[in-house]
């Protein structure tokens, strides 16, 4: 008769992004040799994942801090002042029968039989399989168009929406702002004509709404009109 197959199980020790936050794990951490008594701790988790958090030499021998010592390549002495200190904060129990048990590992383990380890590979590659497949029934000009929408979601990722340009509105200038401009170009248009003239047409060049004063200021300025009111208002600006 054929002997029973073994399924085969792999174990992981899962532990959490605030490990080292943890109050026992940073009490510990501040004591002399505290890091390594971490190091020796997690050791110790590890030895006992895939015997559900029980660590024994076998049915009849519990382990001693000695065998603990050669197993976890840690310092014999260090081994009973961690022991102490993991018992006191309860992160470790001994049972009745001297059986070791990590309090925590529980929480902290992952397992994973071989042949679910498989089939979990497998519906993978099936997945990724299946959406190769639909992507490549799309017709030619459907998946050209996924692509472009594509593109444009992540150019709209990097950059954000864009906002429309509005645009500018024209503010009539004041007569200082005018002056000023004059001075500036040094030429002899009088900024209170100017003022009043566009301010009684309602700021309008021709039949059109004025867009910019200072080009009306230079065209006033190349027509020589000072401080007489033009006779006729043409598209200056």
């Amino acid at each position: 008769m054929a002997a029973a197959k073994t399924t085969k199980k792999y174990y992981w020790l899962k532990l959490k992004r605030d490990f080292f936050k943890r109050h026992d794990i940073r009490i510990i951490e501040e004591m002399p040799n505290g890091k390594d008594y971490i190091l020796f701790y997690l050791k110790l988790l590890l030895e006992s994942i895939d015997h559900e958090g029980a660590l024994r030499f076998n049915e009849t021998i519990p382990y001693s801090e000695q065998m603990l010592s050669v197993i976890t390549n840690t310092n014999i002495d260090l081994v009973r002042s961690a022991m102490r200190v993991f018992t006191q904060l309860k992160m470790v129990e001994i049972l009745d029968d001297e059986t070791i048990y990590m309090t925590e590992v529980q929480k902290m383990t992952g397992a994973e039989t071989a042949w679910a380890q498989k089939k979990r590979l497998y519906r993978g590659k099936q997945e990724e399989d299946k959406a190769r497949t639909l992507s490549s029934q799309c017709p030619p000009d459907v998946r050209q168009e996924i692509e472009k929408e594509k593109e444009i979601e992540k150019e709209l990722d990097i950059v954000g929406t864009a906002v429309p340009k509005q645009p500018k509105r024209f503010k009539p200038p004041s007569v200082d702002e005018v002056r000023a401009y004059c001075r500036e170009r040094k030429n002899m248009v009088d900024a209170e004509k100017f003022i009043d003239y566009y301010t009684s047409n309602g700021w309008k060049v021709g039949k059109n709404s004025m867009k910019d004063w200072k080009a009306a200021v230079r065209t006033w300025e190349r027509n020589g009109y000072s401080n007489a009111t033009p006779k006729e208002d043409v598209n200056w600006a």
